[in-house]
């Protein structure tokens, strides 16, 4: 069966390096598109859904932001499972100050007043870190596109969902920084980790997804 994957704002498939499949599962990434400023998640969501075989069941992932791209797909087409890592699943687990942001507008200036406090920030932010994690976080950064990061936190900040696939679970950090474990009810926490959970606690999530994949 193939499996999809939708990786974090900013992110590629460098984040799902260490993520290893039990015999029988595909992996396939899905990439981000340019988007305008105008556009809506749901419509966006449409537009990756294309890149996906419905003909035939499949299995759909999303971490951070992907995850809620992910649940915004799963409206269009339905995967046989949805795998999220390090989301929300719906909006009353997005942090108070996301939400005040998007209803005061100011999500066109806080991603640039996050991302300007530099590396050492980012690293606590999205830390725990290993040395690897460091590394990848430090390319991501310099790979994001600002209008696609401006974007992408106007729809974080003003998400309406409330609706939760019946055929999904959540996997999130104890120590997740970007969206804390304690407003969300993940199915699995692992713990100690933080947002790169999927990256730097592989080991453990690899064993979660060869334990559901293979019931």
């Amino acid at each position: 069966m193939k499996v999809y994957f939708l990786s974090g704002l900013g992110a590629d498939k460098r984040a799902y390096e260490r993520v290893s499949l039990p015999s029988g599962f595909e992996m396939h990434h899905i990439e981000w598109m340019p988007v305008k400023w105008d556009e809506t998640i749901d419509s966006y969501a449409k537009q990756l859904s294309q890149e996906i075989d419905a003909s035939e069941p499949f299995i759909l992932v999303g971490l951070s932001f992907g995850g809620m791209v992910a649940i915004e797909i799963s409206k269009i087409i339905k995967p046989f499972r949805l795998i999220l890592f390090s989301t929300v699943r719906k909006k009353t687990e997005l942090p108070l100050l996301y939400r005040f942001a998007g209803k005061l507008r100011i999500y066109r200036v806080l991603p640039y007043q996050l991302f300007s406090l530099g590396l050492p920030f980012l690293y606590w932010f999205f830390g725990p870190l290993d040395r690897e994690g460091r590394i990848l976080i430090s390319k991501f950064l310099h790979q994001t596109d600002p209008g696609m990061l401006t974007w992408a936190f106007k729809q974080i900040s003003r998400w309406k969902n409330v609706d939760v696939p019946a055929e999904n679970i959540h996997i999130h950090g104890s120590r997740d920084r970007v969206f804390p474990v304690r407003l969300c009810k993940p199915e699995y926490t692992i713990q100690g980790a933080g947002h790169l959970c999927v990256f730097t606690h592989a080991a453990e999530v690899n064993f979660i997804l060869k334990r559901y994949l293979s019931s």
